[in-house]
């Protein structure tokens, strides 16, 4: 294992590569490159980084230490508990490794040499596998002639993890500082052959990161090197997307490139096919072993199910790998033993999983490919970021067909590549029992509006997915409650509730949404980027209905298609499509079908609200949607009507606005419309109250009661009124502040009278009564309004009535306390 590690940048520049992977893979010939494989070059085949293993080995120790310095925490291990036991648990991480993506493919092309810092055997495997010789050198004692040019030889210049002093090997594992000071002695020799490749010959850098030190040390070596007349240039091939770092090492005489070694592997094989070898035939055996240029770009479930499992990436909205599911993880769909029976069918050469974002289509889909990789069928998932290669596939299935074998493969999110699917369905549609078959996930608007082969219907099944069962909420219990890792996870208002109210909220109050459960029991920001990667692949226009469909939905108003149609000029003819290629993400509702109104709505008001955090995030922009909102109420429709009262009382309508004034001008906007309507006159004269503007709190209290009457929250805020003006008001004595505080009594007597059975008529009064015992100092009005508020908890009812009453009594007792304190 090497001691740098791919990272991901930091650079808050424009995502822009100083040289791209294709001219990369232009300029290289293999024949005189060599390779220097870092950590990230065995990431994809499972390994561990080297901060990981460092982190590994630290939790190991008690106490761990801090800090991921691979070196440092070897030498603090091997202090601790000796060099046997360090080596021992560095092998148990390294030694069953089988070499994935790049690695599966290296073999096939000639490299001049290949050099390495990691301690793993996947090279050796690689090469093993493809039946293509290979000289490895792991110390000076390694070093033997031999007369064969064409094999490449392989330096390990960090040691091999099967050779250890422990072992009584005279080369040992670079781990600690103290094995640095052994460097010279025991590989002198590969350094020496690295400077000689790198002078004579192109030198190619992977899995380095641009942060790493030992690769800015090399860099000056290179320098120098450059001085002295070298004739090889030194390309570094980086995960990290960093134009700053980049271009510091473009000065040192670097020709830097960002992307991943599958991704420059796959170009190189694709670019110049010629110059990569003949591999050896696949026995009868071996025949589900990919051709390179599929290799690089495919995902083993064998040795993917190997990989470390991550329950805080799995829970934070990440589809579940095959090592998460290996490690028990994830629950089982209700869905899952009738879809296994659908992929036995022979007749049947594919399986679509289509729903909305966030419903565990992937999740599912691995689950079946796990299944029936258990059950000894080779299988396979194509890697997301890379094209389709319809040929290979239908090579792959001829040769699987002569050898008698079945195989799976899986393609998520398959709409992007469709039209090359098409053609391998038409192949496999014509064959009456294919043995590669096919699982796709596809999220239903896409799946809907795109040309399919004609073979998906006659010879295939779609599954839609949708909400959880009862059975797939009892396990998601499970899961929660028998998964000490995961158990950590959850958020503390859901652990600390029984069982059953588990199952009850996840079922009634998530309506059983596969999101927005994880959203309640993990309460993580991170599942949003479900959603948030759905709405990217909708076109411009979709995104504009659903952003506009979710804050309005988020604001609790009653949206419908004809207000959809006002806001934004939706041509009406469009509808229907529209509505199409919004499946599953915008519903239609009947709502009065015979008046022509017809519901709009996103599947879960949670979803509803994140994607109106994201996409309404500036309030300028939320303000002129709520002022064309208000200005195309028509107060003829009910539901319009809710959505004037919505607007004024949701976090999601006015109060969303940071600006009081721009409050105040849209619930007057709302009064010139719906002069009779009280919930925006309430609104406002709260807001003036809350300002400190009195005398328009006043004037707005009048104006109400001229245009609706009497309205028992407007007379609270004349009772709050009243107060604020006795607190406030400046240049008068303390006797008429008493008094105002006496009409406020009055006033709030008045709302107790009238609806005596509003808690908020008692608590007014109390407050009242706080007022007048910390003014006058006289608490009787504080008792009369507890012995009330005793009074009405029998017909009331309320137990919120009840814990008012006592926060109350507690301030009666300090008030009664301070007065006494004061000889009062």
């Amino acid at each position: 294992m090497s001691y740098s590690d791919p990272s991901p940048a930091d650079s808050n520049h424009e995502e822009v590569c100083l040289l791209s992977l294709s001219d990369l893979a232009k300029q290289l010939d293999p024949l005189r490159t060599t390779l220097l494989l870092g950590a990230g070059a065995s990431v994809s085949s499972g390994a561990p980084t080297g901060a990981q293993l460092a982190r590994a080995l630290a939790a190991e120790l008690d106490p761990p230490p801090s800090g991921d310095d691979l070196s440092e925490i070897c030498g603090i291990y091997e202090n601790r508990r000796g060099r046997k036991e360090l080596v021992k648990s560095i092998r148990r991480r390294l030694l069953d490794l089988e070499p994935s993506g790049a690695l599966i493919a290296l073999p096939s092309l000639p490299w001049r040499a290949i050099y390495t810092t990691n301690f793993d055997q996947l090279v050796e495997r690689s090469y093993r596998s493809a039946h293509v010789d290979l000289n490895v050198i792991r110390s000076n004692y390694d070093f033997e002639p031999t007369d064969r040019a064409e094999i490449v030889t392989l330096y390990k210049i960090h040691g091999c993890i099967r050779q250890d002093v422990v072992d009584g090997h005279k080369g040992r594992l670079l781990l600690t500082e103290r094995d640095y000071g052994e460097l010279q002695e025991y590989r002198g020799a590969l350094f020496r052959a690295l400077e000689f490749d790198m002078a004579t010959s192109d030198t190619l850098i992977v899995g380095q990161s641009l942060r790493d030190l030992h690769l800015r040390e090399m860099a000056k070596d290179v320098a120098k090197l450059a001085d002295q007349g070298a004739s090889g240039r030194i390309l570094l091939l980086t995960y990290e997307n960093d134009p700053d770092r980049a271009l510091l090492f473009e000065q040192k005489g670097f020709l830097v490139a960002s992307g991943s070694f599958e991704d420059l592997l796959h170009n190189l094989l694709t670019i110049n096919p010629d110059s990569s070898r003949v591999l050896h035939p696949p026995t009868s055996l071996e025949a589900a072993r990919l051709p390179p240029a599929l290799a690089t770009v495919t995902l083993d479930v064998s040795r993917a199910s190997q990989f470390a499992a991550d329950e805080v990436r799995l829970f934070n909205g990440s589809p579940a790998t095959y090592g998460d599911i290996a490690a028990n993880l994830t629950i089982k769909r209700g869905v899952e033993q009738r879809l296994l029976k659908t992929l036995e069918d022979r007749s049947k050469f594919c399986l679509v999983l289509t729903g909305t974002a966030g419903v565990g289509k992937t999740s599912l889909a691995r689950s079946l490919l796990f299944d029936r990789y258990q059950a000894g069928v080779q299988c396979w998932e194509h890697a997301g970021p890379f094209p389709f290669d319809a040929d290979s596939w239908i090579a792959v299935e001829s040769g699987l067909r002569q050898a008698g074998r079945q195989a799976f493969l899986l393609v998520d999110d398959c709409v992007q590549r469709l039209s090359t699917l098409n053609k391998l369905a038409e192949y496999l549609g014509n064959i009456e029992q294919p043995n590669l078959k096919l699982i796709l996930t596809a999220n239903s608007h896409q799946w809907k509006s795109h040309t399919k082969s004609p073979a998906f219907f006659s010879k295939g099944v779609e599954e839609r997915l949708s909400r959880l069962t009862e059975s797939d909420l009892e396990q998601l219990v499970n899961l929660v409650e028998r998964q000490p890792k995961i158990r950590r996870l959850v958020e503390q208002r859901f652990a600390l509730l029984p069982r059953h109210q588990r199952i009850r909220r996840l079922r009634d109050r998530c309506h059983a949404e596969m999101y927005v459960c994880l959203k309640n029991i993990f309460g993580s920001e991170q599942l949003d980027d479900i959603l948030l990667k759905e709405f990217a692949e909708l076109s411009e226009r979709e995104q504009d209905v659903y952003r506009h469909v979710a804050v309005l939905q988020a604001m609790g108003c009653k949206v419908h298609r004809q207000l959809i149609l006002k806001l934004l000029g939706v041509d009406a003819g469009s509808l229907s499509a529209m509505l199409t290629l919004l499946d599953g993400i915008v519903e239609e509702y009947d709502i009065t079908p015979i008046g022509g109104l017809y519901g709009w709505a996103t599947r879960h008001d949670v979803i509803a609200a994140v994607i109106a955090t994201y996409k309404f995030s500036d309030p300028g922009e939320l303000f002129q949607l709520l002022r064309r909102l208000i200005d195309g109420i028509n107060p003829s429709v009910w539901l319009e009507l809710e959505t004037a009262r919505s607007i004024c009382t949701t976090d999601w309508g006015i109060e969303r606005l940071p600006n009081p004034e721009d409050h105040i001008l849209l619930l007057r906007q709302i009064i010139r419309m719906l002069p009779a309507e009280r919930i925006p006159r309430r609104r406002l004269v709260r807001k003036f109250l809350d300002m400190g503007e009195m005398d328009k709190a006043a004037q707005e209290i009048q104006l109400s009661k001229e245009n609706i009457g009497q309205d028992h929250v407007i007379d609270r805020y004349s009772v709050r009124l009243a107060m604020a003006r006795a607190e406030y008001t400046r240049g008068i004595l303390d006797e008429d502040r008493i008094a105002m505080l006496h009409t406020a009594r009055t006033l709030a007597l008045s709302c107790i009278n009238k609806n005596s059975q509003d808690r908020q008529s008692y608590r007014i009064y109390a407050d009242v009564g706080v007022a007048v015992a910390r003014r006058a100092h006289d608490v009787s009005v504080l008792d009369d309004a507890l012995a009330r508020m005793r009074e009405a908890e029998q017909t009331i009812m309320d137990p919120e009535l009840s814990r008012d009453r006592r926060s109350y009594e507690q301030q009666a007792r300090s008030l009664r306390s301070s007065l006494q304190n004061d000889g009062l």
